[in-house]
């Protein structure tokens, strides 16, 4: 039986949310700046929040791999600095790839020459290097250009290749992720369970894809949030949990991602928790989201 959580955190869930995130969040649904997704294949989804250490390359990664082992193709771009997800992808967590987004930006190079196969069936990966964060700079010099430098480069291509293309982000909203969301169909947001910046986050990228909906790309769309790190031992997750759930129903994958020493040893050996572990509780919820993703399409 579900433990449920003191009354003080309900209370508290029930104030901030109620109050807070309602008012900015229903908003923008109901108001219809955000329209609910509702597609086919193919697809690129960007992976996004202005918080970090919410989980995105966790959620990219697993996700990548658990669609793939739905028989479905993927392409998985890693458009943060920090490299994580390229790590898991790359032989033996090796980043340095000839060719990588750097190049992309950088140089123009083509997308398929910078696309490389990993030991991942049915996966490809477009790695990252973290000399991409000595770029933004001189991107800036012509912003309008360089807002829609992935778009022109990977949209096309991508769709002619591959069912699904996820795209890992940093936890900010500045030139890369605004390239990820102008390159995109639709976004998932992770929420960390507890956390009340991982909600000021929600908000900001829900702020982000009604902007760049409205003004830059047209077909970008909500797809659900994802609720992440949940820890049922602890009153505040289990509350915030439950709030998120009940308040915003239609919005939130079903499936809850617990916090799980299976998907930090993955991450130790710099692979999924889908290949160290696949019958822990952990790949089961990977499995489960990738069936609900499956399933709005």
């Amino acid at each position: 039986m579900t433990r449920k959580p003191p009354l003080k955190f309900r209370q508290f869930f029930r104030n901030f949310v109620g109050k807070y995130i309602d008012r900015r969040l229903f908003t923008y649904i109901l108001s219809r700046k955000i329209k609910l997704f509702a597609g086919s294949y193919p697809l690129i989804v960007s992976i996004i929040n202005h918080k970090g250490g919410v989980g995105k390359s966790c959620i990219a990664t697993n996700l990548a791999h658990a669609l793939a082992m739905r028989g479905k193709k993927v392409l998985v771009l890693d458009c943060d600095p920090q490299c994580n997800t390229s790590s898991i992808f790359s032989p033996a967590g090796d980043i340095a790839e000839p060719k990588s987004l750097y190049d992309i930006f950088a140089h123009g190079t083509p997308v398929d020459e910078c696309i490389y196969g990993t030991s991942y069936k049915n996966i490809d990966t477009v790695n990252n290097s973290p000399q991409i964060s000595h770029l933004e700079v001189d991107l800036y010099q012509d912003v309008k250009k360089s807002y829609q430098i992935l778009r022109k480069s990977i949209r096309k291509y991508a769709n002619e290749h591959y069912d699904i293309t996820i795209i890992d982000n940093n936890p900010s909203l500045g030139l890369y992720t605004i390239n990820s969301l102008i390159a995109s169909d639709c976004a998932i947001i992770p929420i960390e369970a507890g956390c009340r910046y991982s909600l000021d986050g929600f908000v900001a990228a829900l702020e982000a894809i009604s902007s760049i909906a409205a003004r830059v790309n047209p077909e970008l769309r909500f797809l659900k949030a994802v609720i992440n790190k949940a820890d049922g031992r602890t009153s505040i997750s289990r509350a915030s949990v439950d709030h998120i759930q009940r308040r915003f129903a239609a919005k939130v994958f079903a499936t809850v991602i617990h916090t799980d020493t299976k998907i930090k040893e993955a991450v130790a050996q710099k692979i999924t928790v889908l290949r160290h572990s696949p019958s822990c509780t952990a790949s089961h919820k990977f499995r489960s989201l990738a069936n609900e993703v499956l399933g709005l399409l």
